[in-house]
């Protein structure tokens, strides 16, 4: 009897435990809501833009890429293969608007304007009317339109879309021998994307399909062309500004594009090289930033926090904060008899002079310096006031207005179209590099071109400058089980002190039903209103039985 009434109490205490389940999982829901998470995330990505911009290559593919090399045009030339032939595609666009290309879409082919962006990698179009659209892609009027059931979303720093995926054959205009199949997002809906008066209708992403949406089995279009065997895999491109060709009276951007190699027409001098530490977006090191060719003197690992991309789908140079921050107190203590209102800076306000007395003499140079040819070297891109005070439309007669070409950001830093404007950049995949030279359609005064480019420079180590993805992930792991085990430790007592109550709860429920079977009684407790409530309802179950 007692060893089998032991089992009972054995099997008792069992059951009790296995009750605890249920209520601990919604006591850790619970603590949940209020912002006690136990995770460990295995990658942590930063925002981008994510924005738009969200798949990575692991930060050790650092490592595995040769070091950039600094070559002159006939070197770059010979590491082409001269068999395949140059594709030129004329380039369009409007002041701080974008630069875009004709391509044509489906059989027959419908020509499009279509922003070139080295910063994103889909190639999406307006599908279906839109108030700053003139035309748009219309699938169904074209006999080689494949369709997919494939729903695309992507966010941009400013703006997104929503889409749908197909392919059909593309074609630049000025060469019918380009013509391919690609995969296109016929874009059905989106907020901010779109923007009036810009004249284009789509965006052709050109980085690596790593961060294509919403996968990188999603082949980008220069990648069709390039698996096609119709180009080599090299793209250059040269924009130009209204102000930097001399032409105030027209608000259009000119330049050129060339699939597959580089166009020695299009820049002077040599061409300046640089590696791409990781295959995403065109990802370099930047080494140092300052004015008048005095350094910003800031740890040059907040340059490249979390990167540092050539990207010519924004307009501005985009800083990190604190980069920002700093280099707009440069250039402000240098600048001579002119005020400038924080809010130009900002880029909430333009400023406007009479037509010919802009006062660029009173504002200093702002110089990027990009890591060169081994690990201890770099080369030097000066950006003269003339570029980055860029000219806007202000709609004011007889005048010449400005906005400010920096910006700052929370997602590393983005050389965009201001500081591409004075250079012809080369975006040699072929050899994970990307190339600087000035450019022929670069600011000019008098006889002399305002843009320079020089080095290779003497540098401290440029790994050095590298953002190490991987190890803010390892502290951010870290940091995780901490918090994880704050989390554990902080509703231990809560649990616990359940758990008891529970296990109490029980045991009294079963000696009461002990208790009744042996004397044939109820059994009675002190008369309060839950007890008494309690009492009736064993009564009852008794009755029942």
């Amino acid at each position: 009897m007692t060893k089998l009434s032991s089992t009972f109490k054995i099997i008792d205490l069992k059951f009790s435990i296995k009750q605890l389940v249920v209520p601990i999982f919604t006591i850790l829901v619970l603590l949940n809501g209020i912002d006690c998470y136990i995770s460990v995330p295995l990658k942590t990505f930063h925002e981008r833009e994510q924005i738009i911009k969200t798949r990575r290559t692991n930060v050790n593919d650092i490592q595995e890429i040769d070091a950039a090399v600094f070559v002159d045009d006939q070197v770059a030339k010979d590491a082409t293969d001269i068999s395949k032939p140059l594709i030129k595609a004329d380039v369009g666009g409007k002041p701080g608007l974008g630069f875009y290309i004709e391509l044509g879409l489906g059989t027959p082919p419908q020509e499009l304007s279509i922003l070139v962006d080295t910063g994103s990698s889909n190639f999406a179009v307006a599908a279906a009317a839109h108030p700053f659209v003139t035309t748009y892609y219309e699938p169904d009027n074209s006999s080689t339109y494949e369709s997919s059931s494939t729903e695309v979303y992507v966010p941009y720093t400013q703006g997104e879309w929503h889409g749908r995926l197909g392919t059909d054959m593309v074609t630049i205009p000025s060469d019918p021998n380009s013509t391919v199949r690609a995969h296109i997002v016929g874009i059905y809906s989106s907020e901010k994307f779109f923007i009036n008066g810009s004249e284009w209708q789509g965006i052709l992403g050109m980085a690596y399909s790593s961060i294509a949406r919403p996968g990188s089995w999603v082949t980008t279009y220069f990648d069709s062309l390039v698996d096609g065997n119709i180009v080599n895999d090299i793209f250059s491109m040269q924009l130009c500004t209204p102000y930097s060709i001399g032409n105030h009276s027209s608000i259009h951007s000119t330049g050129s594009m060339t699939f597959g190699g580089i166009d020695k027409d299009l820049y002077q001098g040599e061409i300046f090289y640089t590696r791409i530490k990781r295959k995403w977006y065109f990802d370099v090191t930047v080494t140092d930033m300052g004015t008048n060719n005095t350094s910003l003197g800031l740890d040059c690992k907040e340059y490249n926090f979390d990167k540092s991309i050539v990207d010519s789908g924004t307009t501005n140079l985009r800083l990190p904060y604190k980069v920002f921050k700093t280099l707009i107190a440069a250039i402000s203590r240098q600048i001579i008899d002119v005020e400038v209102p924080d809010t130009f800076w900002q880029g909430t306000e333009v400023m406007c002079w009479e037509i010919g007395t802009t006062p660029f003499y009173h504002f200093p140079t702002v110089y990027l310096d990009l890591e060169g040819p081994e690990d201890d070297t770099s080369f030097r891109l000066t950006i003269p006031p003339e570029q980055y005070i860029r000219w806007v439309n202000g709609n004011e007669p007889g005048k010449d207005c400005y906005k400010t070409g920096f910006a700052s950001s929370t997602t590393g830093t983005v050389i965009g179209a201001v500081v591409m404007e004075g250079y012809y950049v080369v975006f040699d995949r072929e050899n994970n590099r990307v190339g600087f030279a000035i450019s022929n359609c670069a600011v000019v005064e008098g006889n002399e071109t305002l843009v320079k480019i020089s080095g290779p420079r003497v540098k401290a180590n440029s790994v050095e400058c590298i953002y190490d993805q991987s190890h803010s992930d390892t502290v951010l792991v870290i940091v995780s089980y901490v918090m994880a085990g704050l989390c554990v430790v902080s509703i231990l007592p809560v649990v616990i002190l359940y758990g008891y109550h529970s296990l109490k709860t029980k045991l009294l429920k079963r000696r009461r039903h002990s208790m009744s079977s042996t004397d044939g009684e109820p059994l009675h407790q002190p008369v309060d209103e839950s007890s008494a409530y309690r009492d009736a309802e064993y009564a009852d179950s008794q009755s029942q039985e």
